[in-house]
């Protein structure tokens, strides 16, 4: 099982709505997909027509719980679904108890690699010990970013930080979201896309209503409009990280 997360420190670049689609087009693609929403406003869980169920996803990390026993579904076949609720907010105090166990982590998710081939993290923006931990467990980290000089300084903030780690990810990608063309800010950054501090996808998906559609519809963009602009980026950007999870899952054998 090969487990991706989307994360950035900064919120409100998309990170949400990449992961959900990317869910839905790993599954399309005969793959057995688990998402896991990490972030307490459930966003992914919204997009995937769950309502949340008060303090149960907390207790998913205490210990003699185990999550290979737990009933996961979503609306679209092969991509199963670990909900978020409000009580994630409580996720680090847990894991300051958890923490004395190193093993812990890897115990909770082994029983998942029964269950799927490709594991995807939707993590909250924040750089907390719960998430901390998370990203030393991934095979590919994908950080989504605004042409902005924040958007990309809060990735290079990441960066900074997984380069004090030995237990880094090693496949560290990045990307461009909600991409708009008529601004100068984000066509330089698309021009200069080979000086970012960390290699790039070369899809970039543009800033489009459509993807605004998502949350009236509680649904995929992909899974009930592939032409749209922002859906037919999403369809390259996941040939894209359809060939890292190839790599990803060669380097496993």
């Amino acid at each position: 099982m090969i487990k991706i997360a989307f994360y950035n420190l900064k919120g409100g670049v998309g990170k949400t709505t990449t992961a959900v689609n990317m869910a839905y087009m790993a599954a399309a693609a005969k793959k057995n997909v688990i998402l896991w929403d990490l972030d307490p406003q459930a966003a992914a869980s919204w997009f995937c027509q769950q309502e949340p169920d008060a303090a149960k996803a907390i207790k998913l990390f205490s210990k003699g719980k185990s999550i290979g026993e737990m009933e996961l579904y979503s609306p679209y076949p092969r991509l199963m679904l670990i909900p978020a609720d409000l009580s994630l907010r409580s996720l680090d105090s847990e894991f300051d108890e958890l923490s004395k166990d190193k093993k812990f982590l890897k115990q909770l998710l082994k029983p998942l690699s029964e269950k799927a081939d490709i594991l995807i993290f939707d993590c909250p923006p924040t750089l907390s010990p719960s998430v901390e931990q998370l990203l030393m467990e991934v095979d590919i980290l994908l950080i989504p970013m605004i042409p902005s000089p924040l958007s990309i300084r809060a990735m290079e903030q990441v960066i900074e930080f997984l380069n004090t780690k030995k237990s880094a990810p090693t496949r560290i990608v990045g990307f461009f979201n909600q991409v708009d063309m008529r601004r100068s800010l984000h066509r330089e950054a698309i021009e200069n896309i080979k000086k970012m501090p960390v290699p790039m996808l070369k899809t970039y998906v543009p800033n489009d209503s459509a993807v605004e559609q998502m949350g009236l519809r509680r649904a995929p963009l992909t899974s009930y409009n592939q032409r749209s602009r922002a859906a037919l980026a999403y369809i390259d950007l996941w040939k894209e990280i359809a060939r890292l999870l190839k790599a990803a899952t060669k380097d496993a054998e």
